[in-house]
């Protein structure tokens, strides 16, 4: 007996494109979104104690610097493919001024376990899991400054959301929400418009094979929730997380805060600019995080 496809080859057509459309190029998307960009880890650097902390029953490798228990404890954490030596730079800056600084390896990175990311949703947890690491053991009395990059911007804003001792937040290229991204970044890398199934099917896979819900991360939601001074930095090149993108981010926040735009800088390129340290001087000189002269008006 013929198969029905052999019968009716439009009608098998259309199933097997079907198929390819609604199951095989969405599972493949979000393979993409979900799989993790590992770089090596190193030795720990001169200064920093190697840790770890556990967030959903994940080991993840922390960088410690104890500082002055007077000032509030940093918490760095990286972007997507990134690990947390690329910013031993700026925790040293910190570090500088007093700070206990901590750097976070995120799930699936550098000398982290993990073999699924999720740009941001589960990764609040990371970072929040750091954030009680540093309440535990008595390194935080005088609150917490939480900084982040790209995804990990996105994760320290919803790390940060209700927490009475967040003393600010600072953010670099943060998303909006977890569905527009991933619209706009479908777009941006392979020129899907938002109306093909393609993207909500794949967010769909991704929320079932990491387990979270699309719809709850929401960095302008979280933003309005934060009840410390905002930091938004908006990459001036940046065509994946533009500065329309990060004003929705800052917009919500109920204030105090400030928002630059790095000139000309890439994603995740505000720190090669001149004014970077500037500016999150001024920001934290004036929301009286480190003392200084009052900045000039702007």
């Amino acid at each position: 007996m013929k198969s029905i496809a052999a019968r009716h080859p439009v009608l098998g057509r259309v199933a097997f494109y079907s198929l390819v459309l609604l199951f095989l190029v969405p599972l493949a998307f979000c393979h993409v979104m979900t799989r993790p960009f590992r770089q090596p880890a190193s030795p720990p650097r001169a200064g920093f104690i190697e840790g770890y902390v556990i967030s959903d029953g994940l080991r993840l490798r922390t960088w410690t610097r104890p500082g002055s228990p007077a000032r509030p404890a940093v918490v760095i954490v990286h972007g997507v493919g990134d690990r947390l030596e690329s910013f031993v730079g700026e925790g040293l800056q910190f570090a500088e001024r007093g700070h206990t600084v901590l750097l976070l390896d995120t799930r699936g990175h550098g000398g982290s376990e993990g073999d699924r990311i999720t740009l941001g949703a589960r990764e609040r947890e990371d970072v929040r899991a750091a954030m009680d690491r540093l309440r535990r053991d008595g390194m935080a009395p005088a609150g917490l400054l939480l900084v982040g990059h790209s995804m990990g911007a996105v994760a320290v804003l919803r790390a940060a959301a209700g927490q009475t001792d967040v003393r600010a937040v600072i953010v670099e290229a943060p998303y909006d929400t977890f569905r527009e991204t991933i619209a706009r970044h479908a777009a941006l890398f392979y020129h899907l418009p938002r109306w093909m199934p393609i993207i909500p099917v794949s967010i769909a896979f991704a929320e079932w094979r990491t387990g979270f819900d699309a719809d709850d991360v929401d960095a302008v939601a979280a933003a309005a929730q934060i009840r410390g001074p905002l930091l938004a930095i908006a990459d001036g090149g940046d065509d994946r997380m533009p500065e329309a993108v990060v004003r929705r981010v800052f917009d919500a926040h109920p204030g105090p805060k400030r928002m630059w735009v790095a000139p000309d800088a890439g994603h995740v390129g505000a720190s090669l600019h001149p004014d970077y340290w500037p500016t999150i001087s001024a920001f934290l000189v004036e929301n009286a995080i480190w003392p200084g002269p009052s900045p000039p008006p702007r």
